[in-house]
């Protein structure tokens, strides 16, 4: 399709061809060159007063500042400047405007937002007919409800998204809901249907050439393949997942693949290699990235306390519950909760690690009481 929309673009350069070429790079994740023909793009739509094009181009770019830059300010901007150039009767624009706020809302932990936007967006997506927006809102909607482990409310999400999925037709649509039908499996225990949806998903994706989707989805089938035992396996998708988001030069989801390698070589002894990924991890993380820098402090603090740095150890894992705890990433809290309560345990410092699991069983008592 790419090939396509450029091949339309060198017979008749027209603005709305240029678009969809950078549409179709923005699909396929390539965000280098969706940061340059995109600009491009945005520059023109401006100069004619295309608010069609030009909104559009805008949450693009902003959705693309957000994966390779981390820029949540630069993003925010963008997309309140394609909601005021948006024609009220356009829906798909809105629709895409909403879903990369909420993709910012994520990032910086307030689910509560995250939640309000996507069911604004569900409502848009029915209006506009499209099965397609109202799959990728239901997806989204489930994912914050994984994330507060609110496991119930995010099953009939995930099994709507998947229905709708396949009206659609699309083969991108289909591959992420079958990622987050992974996800819950996986939170759940439910290692081989986990595994089995993501495999399935992975196809799909493959298929769409969705990249970006595909390593995150890659960085779950991971951790499903260490659950299970096959470490072998998991570090071969991690690593896949890394290459795969390096050059799409993305960063949301690199801190994560890299980080999961890091604890997955930690488990085998190879401390020296998980502590090269676990800084590189750090370094990648985007500074308004509040989930992404809870996990990897955690991580880090993992690596440290297996050197004897135990200082530095505790001070990374009690900075990653603290940065998480300040959201309602439910699962963030009970794994940094977890490594921080272990540590203590393993150094006899056991009313301290009994307080902390306290403060881990009251927080699912909690999740259990809102879903």
């Amino acid at each position: 399709a790419r090939q396509l929309f450029v091949r339309a673009v060198e017979l008749e350069p027209t603005l709305r061809r240029r678009y969809l070429a950078a549409r179709a790079a923005d699909r396929l994740s390539d965000l280098p060159a969706v940061a340059r023909e995109m600009e491009e793009v945005l520059a023109a739509a401006i100069g004619e007063g295309d608010r069609w094009t030009q909104g559009r181009a805008l949450v693009t770019l902003a959705e693309a500042v957000l994966l390779r830059g981390a820029d949540v300010q630069a993003a925010e901007q963008m997309i309140d400047e394609a909601l005021a150039v948006f024609e009220p009767d356009d829906l798909e624009g809105r629709f895409r405007a909403l879903r990369a706020r909420a993709s910012i809302a994520w990032a910086q932990g307030d689910l509560e937002k995250e939640e309000r936007l996507m069911l604004e967006g569900l409502e848009l997506s029915r209006e506009a007919g499209r099965k397609d927006f109202e799959s990728e809102a239901s997806d989204e909607l489930a994912s914050v409800y994984i994330s507060r482990l609110e496991l119930d409310r995010a099953a009939p999400l995930v099994e709507q998204a998947i229905l709708l999925a396949e009206q659609s037709g699309s083969a991108e649509a289909r591959g992420r809901a079958l990622r987050f039908a992974g996800q819950l499996h996986l939170q759940r225990g439910e290692l081989e249907d986990a595994a089995a949806a993501l495999e399935a998903a992975r196809e799909h994706l493959s298929e769409a050439r969705a990249a970006w989707t595909l390593g995150r989805t890659l960085n779950f089938a991971g951790w499903v393949a260490r659950h299970q035992g096959d470490l072998a396996k998991a570090e071969r998708i991690f690593r896949e997942s890394i290459r795969l988001l390096t050059t799409l030069e993305d960063r949301a989801t690199l801190c994560e693949s890299q980080r999961s390698l890091a604890e997955l070589l930690l488990a085998e002894g190879r401390v020296d290699e998980a502590e090269r990924f676990a800084l590189a991890a750090r370094e990648t993380v985007g500074p308004h990235d509040l989930t992404s820098l809870a996990t990897t402090a955690m991580s880090l603090g993992l690596v440290r306390a297996a050197q004897g740095r135990d200082e530095e150890a505790e001070e990374l894992l009690r900075e990653a519950y603290e940065t998480i705890s300040t959201t309602l990433h439910r699962s963030g809290q009970r794994d940094t909760l977890e490594a921080l309560a272990q540590f203590l345990r393993d150094r006899g410092r056991d009313d301290e690690a009994a307080e902390i699991e306290a403060r881990r069983e009251g927080l699912l008592a909690e999740a259990a009481s809102a879903a």
